[in-house]
């Protein structure tokens, strides 16, 4: 993924006059996250989604949030022992995104009309296959679910009449409930750790980078 610290630019034409190009969107600490990589997550976000762009305030806002979680993620890998190993997965994530495209043309025209570039997209998913990797390594060790959660998910979710997968047993329907549970107390401990974490970093975001 882009790094997300740059500093404002500001472009001069004389010296009384100054003209912003860039301007600080959230500060944390002794990083930033500008307005532009607000845009471009935003625009990237939508293309991965398959969705048009919205660059209103409360969507900037979102992605103004999602680039602070991946800085405080960033900090975190950048000063532990994990060793980020996604590099395969990346690239068939790239693989399988490309086969929407029927060829290079509508691809390069894709781009265009996003605003973005191959290396936009390139990174997008480099930082995606880091942090599932990341989150694997960092909090799914330890973590189970008991027999009894698994019996009741089954009972609850799988067992009722109006249910595609009524007509499977719990032996059966076991690996999958697993995967659900497993993945559910996954996010949320990541949740909790980036609550965490946030109340310890001072962010500050920018109204007016936000009107």
């Amino acid at each position: 993924m882009r790094s997300v610290f740059f500093l404002t630019i500001v472009a001069c034409s004389l010296p009384s006059f100054a003209e912003v190009i860039d301007r600080v969107a959230v500060s944390m600490e002794n990083r930033i996250i500008t307005s532009s990589e607000v845009v471009r997550q935003v625009r990237i976000t939508a293309l991965l989604n398959g969705t048009e762009p919205d660059l209103g305030a409360s969507s900037r806002r979102e992605a103004a949030e999602r680039l602070v979680d991946q800085t405080l993620i960033r900090r975190e890998i950048s000063t532990s022992n994990y060793v980020p190993d996604a590099a395969v997965h990346s690239k068939q994530m790239y693989a399988e995104f490309r086969k929407r495209f029927s060829s290079e043309e509508q691809y390069r025209g894709s781009l265009a009309k996003y605003r973005l570039t191959d290396a936009d997209v390139r990174e997008a998913f480099d930082w995606q296959a880091t942090f599932l990797d990341f989150i694997e390594v960092r909090f799914r060790p330890g973590v189970t679910i008991p027999q009894d959660e698994l019996q009741a998910f089954y009972n609850e979710q799988f067992s009722a009449a109006s249910s595609p997968e009524a007509k499977m047993s719990f032996d059966e329907a076991r690996p999958r409930i697993e995967v659900l549970l497993m993945q559910q107390r996954v996010d949320n401990a990541l949740d909790r750790w980036l609550g965490q974490v946030r109340t310890q970093t001072r962010i500050r975001y920018r109204d007016e980078a936000f009107q």
